[in-house]
């Protein structure tokens, strides 16, 4: 995409028919250069010297905040570069040849870094060459610009023709190949190489008229030398240098060209973004002008983002990978974004700590507490329910009154089983002295049956009120609504618990009953009482699951330590038992990783 729309910005500068076409068509290729470029403005000479703009991208943007540094850069007739309070940065280039002073380039950098404004320095640098030549010759003669608008639109049309070729190959090696043979052909030059940046050293990938070469060569070496000079300076490089190139290191350059006997030498660092993807480097036999110089850097300029998608395209999976995570690297361990490399750095140590520092992992799980002995009062037998003065959650003693039954039929059946055994006894008597001995044996068994009887009535009569066993609170039963409601034998009037001794019943989930084991410690906080936990040690684990809200329990009892009085049975609250030193990272991922495990195994053949 980005290579697109610098191909559209030069096609524009090729075609464009007026002045204020080809002003609009620069500012425009040199936004695409510029990867940090969110802005930029051209201001040029009025005819009443004055400094007005011309052309501004994007349109309809308002940059009269650039005002500022743009009349900074005018006055002082040299690069400015400014930073507002939130960081942004600001360029302002003046447009100057000889005494005659132009106008200025401005440019909205954004949050850019110093690799960045670096390179944009550079290339507003190499750039505003074609703008300066334009403007020199309309003040030199009224015609000028249509005279010169010609040889501007033929080396667009050129570059654009070149740049177009090159993205039309299928590999980098054929686009390197035609890279250099068109250029040694346009430029004159008997030989054009091209070599990549890899890993901070050159390796020479096409040589011009050459379909195979050996890297071991002399020749090849001193030009990748030659290369690596200009890659290292990040700056186009000639030779013979001249005397405003004095500061320029061409050592490489000399050798090679001594070597090679080459008139005339110029390596072309090709800079994408901020990095250089590639060197290019010319041989002629005469030197270089300034015009030549210029299309040059112009062409530096047009080539390196093609250069890049050639190489991006022709990684395989891992090398895109690799060279992606490289790019990160470079990244984090450059000056931009302070902030944002602060706070990914403390992500990632708090990230390391949480991995690697353990900390006591628990097993949460819904807990009720039972009183550890749980006795009923159970009706002695058929009858009717007369008084229930308890209730449930009251405090009772032992022998305290629960509930009375009705005993009317027991007392009239005492009464009566009292009279058979008084007549059953007469009739004994009575055979007795009659020496009669089969009625005296009769009768001794009529009696015998209604002693029984008389027993059970009586035993039924002191069974009529049922009280407590023990010290304890009332779990369940009220009966205070059902007086004089038939109760049947064995019924369960009441359940008791003693106030002493109390357990724990967790409900644990099947995910997380194989941490769990006897005798593991942990805490109980009740909902009632959330302000104090109350340790208890595990005791027993039922083997068997109970399915409730969609998910599996199994049933864990836990005897709770020391004394508790002011706890009441049924109360409920969350349990923790502890389950071993985990990771504070392992602990909130477990549940995520352990589902991710079983469904991995249920689909992987």
């Amino acid at each position: 995409m980005a290579t697109s729309a610098a191909a559209a910005a030069w096609l524009a500068l090729g075609q464009a028919e007026t002045a204020e076409q080809w002003f609009e068509a620069w500012l425009a290729v040199l936004g695409q250069a510029l990867t940090a470029s969110r802005g930029a403005l051209l201001l040029l000479a009025q005819p009443d010297g004055s400094f007005a703009p011309v052309v501004s991208l994007p349109a309809g943007r308002d940059l009269s905040f650039l005002g500022a540094i743009a009349t900074e850069a005018l006055r002082q007739r040299e690069g400015v570069v400014q930073h507002d309070e939130l960081g942004h940065a600001r360029l302002a280039y003046p447009l100057q040849a000889a005494d005659r002073l132009h106008g200025a380039v401005v440019l909205d950098l954004g949050q850019a870094d110093a690799a960045q404004l670096d390179q944009a320095l550079r290339l507003t640098h190499w750039g505003a060459g074609w703008l300066i030549e334009l403007l020199g010759r309309a003040d030199r003669s009224p015609q000028a610009e249509t005279h010169h608008q010609p040889d501007a639109a033929a080396a667009g049309a050129r570059l654009l023709d070149l740049v177009l070729s090159a993205l039309q190959e299928a590999s980098l090696r054929e686009m390197a190949l035609l890279l250099v043979n068109r250029l040694g052909r346009e430029l004159d030059s008997p030989q054009v190489q091209l070599g990549l940046a890899r890993r901070m050293t050159v390796k020479v990938l096409a040589v011009s008229h050459a379909a195979w070469f050996d890297q071991r060569t002399e020749a090849v070496n001193l030009a990748a030398q030659a290369m690596h000079e200009a890659l290292d300076q990040r700056q186009r490089l000639h030779w013979p240098a001249d005397q405003a190139d004095a500061t320029r290191l061409t050592l490489a350059q000399q050798r090679y060209a001594q070597a090679s006997g080459a008139a005339a030498l110029c390596s072309l660092p090709l800079v994408h973004a901020t990095r250089v993807v590639g060197v290019l480097m010319l041989e002629r036999d005469r030197p270089f002008t300034a015009a030549e110089l210029v299309l040059l850097d112009a062409l530096a300029l047009a080539l390196a983002p093609v250069v890049a998608l050639q190489q991006e395209a022709g990684r395989g999976m891992f090398g895109r990978g690799w060279h992606q995570l490289r790019r990160a690297g470079g990244w984090l361990s450059g000056s931009a974004h302070p902030a944002i490399k602060l706070a990914l750095g403390s992500a990632a140590l708090a990230l390391l700590l949480l991995g690697l520092v353990p900390v006591q992992f628990h097993v949460s799980a819904p807990a009720l507490v039972e009183g550890a002995v749980q006795r009923a009062a159970v009706a002695p037998f058929e009858g009717y329910l007369r008084a229930a003065p308890a209730r449930a959650g009251d405090q009772v003693k032992a022998g305290q009154l629960l509930a009375v039954l009705d005993d009317k039929d027991l007392q009239l059946e005492r009464v009566r089983w009292e009279s058979e055994l008084e007549l059953a006894l007469r009739k004994e008597r009575e055979a007795m002295a009659g020496n009669q001995r089969v009625e005296q044996q009769l009768a001794a068994a009529q009696a015998n049956q209604a002693r029984a009887q008389l027993d059970l009535a009586l035993s039924k009569l002191a069974r009529v009120q049922v009280t407590a066993p023990f010290d304890g609170v009332v779990v369940t039963g009220d009966l205070s609504q059902l007086l004089g409601s038939p109760v049947t034998q064995g019924k369960v009037l009441f359940e008791l618990a003693p106030l002493d001794a109390w357990r724990v019943v967790l409900k644990v989930d099947e995910r997380d009953i194989g941490r769990v084991s006897i005798g593991a410690q942990g805490e109980l906080v009740l909902a009632s009482l959330a302000g104090r936990a109350w340790p208890f040690t595990v005791r027993k684990l039922t083997p068997v699951s109970v399915a409730e809200d969609g998910h599996n329990y199994f049933r864990v009892e836990a005897e709770l330590g020391g004394d508790a009085p002011q706890l009441s049975p049924n109360m409920e609250g969350v349990a923790k038992v502890q389950a071993g030193q985990r990771s504070l990272l392992w602990i909130w991922t477990h549940r995520l990783t352990d589902w991710l495990r079983l469904q991995w195994w249920k689909w992987v053949p």
